[in-house]
């Protein structure tokens, strides 16, 4: 998710410090910040930079790429993999695709997106394995992941929930529907 303001775990997690240090740069001035009424301090993209920058720190990946969501797509049918590339883009999305989970996994290597929509019934490594090694690995396990199915069974839908599945949009679906569940699981902020 685009973000343009950080806590300080997420600070200290990019500038690989203890969130210690960062409170620390935030006491002695070094990194500017705001604390919230809840009374966390959050601190400005821009400020991050900065301070990254002006350290010559590498500047993570997150930080450095443009302004649009990314969105990654994993479905075997050509079909559906296009019709929602065209849906997301007009809504100005960043979105690539992916035709089986182990060119998903070659993507995420170093295109790592903000959202995953996914087919479960996906042939060699289905979408319910594919979401439980996701969820497991430190790199993706926050990326919100919504089914795109068939599936309708409540034993199945229970199955999804316990993989790390998000949520699910039945197929067909409308447009509408999709861009609606996509951007409400970005925007959903995480503390």
């Amino acid at each position: 998710m685009i973000k343009n303001f950080y806590t300080t775990h997420e600070v200290s997690r990019f500038c690989n410090v203890y969130p210690t240090t960062v409170i620390n740069w935030i006491k002695e001035g070094l990194l500017p910040a705001y604390t919230t009424p809840g009374g966390h301090r959050r601190v400005k993209k821009d400020d991050l930079l900065n301070l990254i920058k002006k350290n010559n720190m590498p500047i993570p990946e997150e930080l450095s790429r443009g302004d649009k969501n990314r969105v990654l797509v994993i479905d075997d049918d050509p079909k559906i993999l296009t019709m929602i590339k065209m849906i997301l883009s007009q809504e100005g999305f960043e979105v690539t695709t992916a035709d089986s989970g182990f060119q998903a996994g070659i993507l995420i290597s170093h295109w790592l997106p903000d959202i995953i929509l996914l087919d479960l019934l996906m042939p060699e490594i289905g979408g319910l394995e594919i979401s439980r090694r996701l969820k497991a690995d430190e790199r993706t396990k926050d990326i919100p992941i919504i089914a795109v199915t068939v599936l309708k069974d409540e034993k199945e839908i229970q199955e999804m929930f316990s993989a790390g599945i998000a949520d699910c949009i039945s197929k067909p679906f409308k447009s509408e529907e999709l861009v609606k569940k996509v951007t409400a699981h970005l925007f959903i902020e995480k503390s």
